[in-house]
This record gives C-alpha cells, structure tokens and sequence, in this order.
C-alpha cells in the first residue's frame, strides 16, 4: 500500500491505523495469555473487545473517507479515471486487509487457547485419576471404632486439590490417621500428595512416634524435592485404650467433641511445614478418647472464607454445641454449620472423623472426652 499513490491527506490517516494495530495485537496475546492461565479478569474482557470495537470503527472511518474523496474525485476530475479507480482499489484493500489481519490473528490465538484449554483438561483429568486413586475408596470397618470422611475440591470443573486423607491399619493394631493439604492444585499438587502419601505410610509402618514420623516424612521431601509446602497432621489411635497421640507439620490442631454434643481444639503449637526445612522438629501430643467422642480432623479450607475470618470459624468450631454423634452426620454438620453464611468455597475442604464406638465393659468409668497428657513427648 506504501507504493500506491492515495489523494493527500489520506496517507497520515492510513499510517496512523498502524499503531493501534499493533497495540491491539498486544492487547490480545495478553489476553489469550491470561486465559490460558485461567485468570478471569472482567476488567481486561472489557477493554480487549473495546480495542476491538475502536479499531473496526477507525477502519470503517477511513474507508469512508477514501469513498467519499473517490466521489468527489469522479465528479470533479472526470478525466481522470485512472485516479478515481486507484482510489477506490485502494479503499477496498484497506478494508479487506484490515480485516483479513484481525480475521487471521483471532483464529491463531483461538487456535492456541484450543490447544491449551485440551492440555489443561487432559492434565485435570490425570490429576483427577491420580487423586481418586490416592484416596480411600472407602474407611476400614475397625472394631471400637466408627470413621466418616468428606473431601471436596474448590471447583472441580476447572481443577484439582492438594488435599488427602488416609487412614492406617498398623500392624501394632493402632490406626494412623492423615490428613494433609499441599499447596497448590493441578497434577502437580497431585502427584506431589500421592508421594507423600506414600512416604508417609512407609515411614508409619514401624514408628510409634507420629512427631518422628513427620520428621522422616520431612527429610525424604527435602531430599526428593517433592514440596515447598505441605501441611499435615498424623495421630495414632489405640482402639483397646483410646489413647490417641498426634503431632503437626503446620497443620490446624483437630476438634475433640464429647458425647454430649460439645466440642472444642485442642492445644498446642505445630511445628513448620513439610518441605520448608531440613531440619524440622515435631512435637508428640496424647489425649483421651472417652465412649462415644469423636475426634475431628481437617484442612484450612473448612474454616478459611473469602468474607469470614479464620479465627472466627475456629471460634465457632470451639464452642460446637449440639454436634451429633453419627460420624457420617457430623461431617454434614459441621460442613454446614461453617460454611452456612457463605457458600463460594475458595480452598479444597477435607474432613475426616473418628468416634470410640460403645463398650459395655466400660460404660460405669466417668466420661471425659480428652484429657491433655501428664507431658509431651519429642522425638528422639
């Protein structure tokens, strides 16, 4: 088009479309950038399809002009057919060129966000795989003991969590209980919790200490790299005392709740997250399970809201009155209870839940639901 020779005053106008061209392609390829991200940004959705607007206007405003000047070309100058015809040739390609660039760089990126958005899916899909496989299909039916679960992902239509539970049939005939939160989600976060899964298992199959556990747990994620960040909690049930000992890796502390309904946390500092550093220390802590009390374990995302403070849910938590006793209904209870004022979930949500089902042989000892331990107890 440079070559081509256009009336005065038309070549500024026609150089002047480069420009916002150019930004308008830019704008674009962040756009499709931010997509593929899955970065929802009503704002920037705004402002591409009114660059996009714009810059049609501004074409449609300079083929005008160049219609308009061809006619009074025609009409004033009718000798000079050759003129009014270059014009008009000039005017058509303008608009077919136009139009044949934006036409063209929208079906590249369109073609470019298909491919990532079937990436993504068939990554969403193994992480999904990956997760049903790492978890429980269902609880172990143990004698003296009664278990409930719940696990659900922020949004499972657009990806996957780093939460897991477990539980543990140990051969001392203690039960480990897991619950853990990676950080992050997407395959990644999975194959990440599934490593620890494992490690976890392996290094619980002959350690009675859940403190020591953890710090095994801790070294193989530093030597492996498998995680920056992890939280995890591992408790050790004894179903024939109801002793249960326990330890954290930054995780939040469980929920005791008595047979009559009430409930509170129990206390203590958790030690650093997996996978911060190498030389982590984890603390042993030991309650008492009373006849039908239950213990509660859980990821942040039961008591983290978008418009409600964590230490308010863990307020509520604490003064739970009323509870039932049912596992299975509990886990729905409480899950409502906190989630009752706000129902957009931002973070995954596990819960996993054991009851000291009833024993004949000791319905007359006093009922005390959890009793803190004489001492606590590090590992060696």
């Amino acid at each position: 088009m440079r070559t081509i020779e256009v009336p005065p005053g038309v070549r500024p106008a026609l150089e002047a479309l480069r420009g916002p061209r150019e930004a308008y392609v830019t704008l674009a390829e962040q756009h499709v950038r931010a997509k593929l991200q899955g970065a929802a940004d009503p704002a920037a959705d705004g402002r591409f399809q009114a660059a996009f607007s714009a810059l049609v206007v501004r074409q449609a405003a300079l083929t005008t002009t160049l219609a308009d000047r061809a006619s009074r070309v025609e009409h004033e100058q009718a000798s000079e057919e050759g003129t009014i015809t270059s014009v008009v040739v000039l005017a058509s390609a303008v608009l077919l060129v136009g139009w044949a660039f934006l036409v063209g760089m929208l079906r590249r990126a369109g073609m470019r966000l298909f491919q990532a958005l079937g990436r993504e899916t068939e990554q969403r899909t193994v992480a999904e795989q990956l997760r049903r496989i790492v978890l429980p299909e269902r609880l172990p039916d143990l004698p003296g003991l009664r278990m409930a679960a719940r696990s659900r992902a922020a949004d499972s239509k657009s990806r996957v969590g780093g939460d897991w539970y477990d539980v543990i049939c140990l051969p001392s005939g203690d039960v480990g209980l897991v619950v853990g939160d990676v950080v992050g989600h997407g395959l990644e976060a999975a194959t990440a919790m599934g490593q620890l899964r494992a490690a976890l298992r392996v290094c619980a199959v002959d350690e009675p200490s859940p403190a020591a556990v953890l710090t095994r747990v801790n070294r193989v994620a530093d030597l492996l790299q498998i995680t920056d960040l992890t939280t995890c909690l591992y408790a050790i049930v004894d179903p024939s005392t109801r002793t249960i000992r326990w330890s954290s890796a930054g995780h939040l502390n469980p929920l005791a709740i008595q047979a009559t309904g009430s409930g509170h946390v129990l206390d203590g500092d958790p030690g650093p997250p997996i996978g911060v550093t190498d030389n982590a220390v984890y603390i042993d802590r030991t309650c008492q399970l009373e006849q039908h009390g239950t213990l509660m374990l859980y990821t942040d995302g039961l008591v983290e809201r978008r418009f409600t403070s964590i230490s308010d849910n863990l307020d509520r938590l604490n003064g739970i009155q009323g509870a039932p006793r049912d596992p299975e209904r509990l886990c729905d209870y409480v899950l409502k209870l906190i989630h009752a004022e706000e129902s957009d979930v931002g973070d995954d949500v596990t819960v996993l839940v054991l009851q000291a089902a009833p024993d004949l042989s000791e319905q007359q000892r006093p009922a005390v639901c959890f009793s803190p331990a004489p001492q606590e107890a590090r590992p060696n």
